[in-house]
């Protein structure tokens, strides 16, 4: 379902049980109210689902936008998850942007979905014409549009993991730089394992070993992440978990004998496998575990580095004001900029761990950005 935002959209949800969303997409629209004028950037929204999150990050975008580039955006949202499922949705969000954000996994796949099945349709017809020998009016008309297909409607997806896009590029496109030629990038909600690295030992300067876990999909990362933790003085040891190992009995022997514990974002299977027993084992060994998310440190971990909503939506907008709109640049993966930093007190009490302010740690990690 997909609305173009200005001051006299009218909104209606007709889901039950939706009252908060409602309010909040009310506030949304308040937000979109912008004039609309021929010269103005179609900047189409393509959002997985209307939660919170997806909300706070698309809104704030848009504010942000207003605030520095007034009249200057035409907004337009479509929600992922409220396409009827016999829709065909080919071509369709793609038709008029200018630019595309999506926000979330499953916007991102709809969003490769539909560019890489566009590509291919002209393609495919490139090739038809010239092997029924077409006339060069006909066949100079289809590799023109296939040259504007290449150079329209960048693509910037937010809100989603390292592990996510190299899995939808390699499922639409064949691989992450054949994504980047399709004007395709990515601003990560990874935080760089270094810097959780860097606040353990900041943390816990008396920390002499550091257990790392990682995935099938962060496995490449172990020798970088190895000489980060012994550049701060620390010794490092791996575990790898895959999809069909125990974790615990993989987990146990390696947060045992360390003294902070760094689990790295993988795939979601992993990360959600994994979470509870690393918790549960850094409870029985007494060992903190410094995380990649608020919600790890709410359910027991130490302190985590993380993407907020709000850190995502400062990095879109500076991918928005500087995007190419003529075609010239490929798509690029870029690392989270900005960062959020969440402690557990309670945790840090029971394991006699002293928490000073969050801005000295924020200093010395970013040199005092957000």
């Amino acid at each position: 379902m997909r609305r173009t935002l200005s001051q006299n959209t009218v909104y209606r949800r007709d889901r039950p049980n939706s009252g908060w969303s409602v309010c909040i997409l009310f506030a949304v629209i308040m937000l979109f109210g912008a004039r609309v004028s021929a010269d103005q950037i179609d900047l189409l929204f393509l959002v997985t689902k209307p939660t919170k999150d997806y909300l706070n990050i698309m809104t704030t975008v848009q504010d942000e936008l207003n605030k520095t580039y007034p009249d200057k955006y035409k907004y337009t949202v479509e929600f992922v998850s409220e396409r009827p499922a016999t829709q065909n949705t080919a071509f369709q969000t793609t038709a008029n942007a200018d630019l595309i954000v999506t926000v979330g996994t499953a916007a991102a796949d709809s969003a490769y979905g539909e560019r890489a099945l566009e590509s291919k349709s002209i393609e495919s017809k490139t090739l038809q014409l010239r092997a029924l020998q077409a006339n060069s009016s006909e066949l100079s008309a289809l590799e023109a549009k296939a040259q504007q297909n290449k150079i329209r409607a960048p693509i910037v997806s937010v809100l989603i993991t390292d592990s996510a896009f190299a899995a939808l590029s390699r499922k639409h496109f064949g691989s992450v730089n054949r994504a980047f030629a399709h004007q395709v990038s990515a601003i990560s909600i990874d935080q760089p394992t270094s810097r959780s690295i860097r606040l353990a030992k900041l943390l816990l300067p008396k920390a002499k070993k550091a257990g790392v876990m990682l995935g099938y999909s962060s496995a490449a990362k172990q020798q970088e992440l190895a000489e980060s933790i012994s550049d701060l003085g620390m010794t490092s040891e791996f575990v790898t978990i895959g999809t069909k190992d125990n974790p615990i009995t993989k987990i146990d022997p390696v947060i045992g004998e360390a003294d902070v514990f760094i689990p790295v974002p993988d795939s979601r299977l992993i990360n959600i496998a994994t979470a509870r027993w690393i918790l549960r084992l850094s409870y029985r060994h007494k060992v903190p575990v410094v995380a990649f998310s608020r919600t790890y440190v709410e359910a027991g971990a130490l302190a985590a580095i993380y993407s907020s909503p709000q850190n995502v939506a400062l990095q879109t907008v500076e991918w928005i004001a500087d995007a190419d709109l003529d075609g010239g640049d490929q798509g690029q993966a870029y690392p989270p900029k900005y960062f959020s930093m969440h402690f557990n007190y309670s945790v840090a009490a029971s394991l006699d761990v002293v928490i000073k302010d969050e801005h000295f740690y924020r200093d010395k990690l970013h040199g005092g950005n957000r």
